[in-house]
């Protein structure tokens, strides 16, 4: 049995032995009692906390205390740390349980800033969260809330490392693996027979994946490997694998701008390449905005891109790109960066 269910098991018999000893010896009965809000007399150690990268995981950036409660008999309290966004309700808070007889709880910036981004607060903006305090007995009994506290956290961004592979011999064309898992993947514009080694630094360096004899879909790293090559010229988005050493490419044929403007139509606004600059681009006249617009490649509802936070950032799947006025427009997109897919509409 393990620590919790003792804890359980004891509180169970504590309220038990208390219930049958005033019944036995004719005392009055120990009731217990839920403790009001205004009971836990709970407090931060501040009310605003801007937090830094800069020793975020030793610099403390607040500080949650309160009192002990008394819920009217003799038997040990869990205390659960809970926040919240600002509209949110508790329904699915963040929440941590406190250790026992522990009335304080302390959050370095570094932790601070990831219960912050979990609830949506952007970085490098001031926003604000609500925090409380749940009190029960055991087996969830007697739950009380204290009162709620609004603190106003401005949190850093947590870039993510990402790792590239190089196309040693097309210039400084390359792919991105966003997660650094060895998944990478990027678009290029490519003659036919035009060779490349991919590899994890600059111009060749590094690791040096080229592909296995007669197997022009395969990597390999030893001695006796091959140039990678293309059978065939034109636009492609091609992908790596490093944990199971293959690459792949899909010919794309084209990318249109869709949305309710052009009855969500996939070829009636086909958007042109301009190699020289990299970006795809198609003029718009875009009448109705209630829905917004995506960008479809190779005419195929699976290969749409979008922007689910309205940053400027284009994700495969990802939602509909907000047009806030009717009119005519250039949209544009690039493609140029695999780290970042971007677009404008101007």
């Amino acid at each position: 049995m393990n620590t919790k269910h003792i804890y359980y098991w004891t509180s169970a018999l504590i309220l038990s032995v208390t219930f049958l000893y005033s019944c036995s010896d004719k005392e009055p009965l120990a009731v217990a009692t839920a403790p009001t809000e205004d009971s836990f007399g709970f407090s931060a150690s501040t009310s605003t906390a801007v937090l830094n990268k800069t020793d975020a995981k030793t610099h403390n950036a607040i500080t949650f205390q309160w009192d002990s409660l008394a819920y009217g008999i003799n038997t040990p309290i869990t205390f659960t740390l809970q926040m919240d966004s600002l509209k949110g309700d508790f329904s699915k808070p963040i929440q941590e349980e406190i250790v026992t007889n522990k009335f304080n709880v302390s959050y370095t910036d570094s932790v601070l800033n990831l219960k912050a981004l979990q609830l949506k607060l952007t970085p490098a903006a001031e926003g604000q969260i609500k925090v409380r305090l749940k009190a029960n007995l055991a087996f969830n009994q007697l739950v009380s809330y204290s009162k709620v506290l609004t603190i106003k956290v401005t949190p850093y961004e947590i870039i993510k490392p990402v790792s590239y592979l190089y196309l040693s011999g097309l210039g400084t064309e390359k792919l991105c693996s966003p997660d650094n898992d060895g998944k990478y993947e990027g678009y290029v514009k490519a003659a036919q027979w035009a060779n490349f080694k991919f590899s994890t630094g600059p111009a060749g360096t590094g690791t040096v994946y080229g592909s296995l004899a007669n197997s022009l879909y395969s990597l390999d790293t030893s001695a006796a490997q091959w140039n990678v090559w293309f059978d065939e010229g034109g636009y492609f988005l091609l992908k790596a694998n490093t944990n199971n050493m293959t690459w792949s490419k899909t010919a794309v044929t084209s990318f249109c701008v869709t949305g309710e403007f052009n009855s969500w139509s996939l070829t009636a606004n086909p958007m042109t390449y301009d190699a020289t600059n990299k970006v795809w681009a198609a003029v718009c006249n875009i009448s109705t905005v209630l829905y917004g617009i995506q960008i479809i490649g190779n005419q195929s509802w699976d290969f749409k891109y979008g922007d689910t936070n309205a940053t400027g950032a284009l994700t495969l799947g990802g939602a509909n790109i907000v047009v806030n006025t009717p009119g005519t427009y250039t949209v544009t997109m690039d493609l140029s960066n695999p780290g970042k897919y971007t677009y404008s509409i101007k």
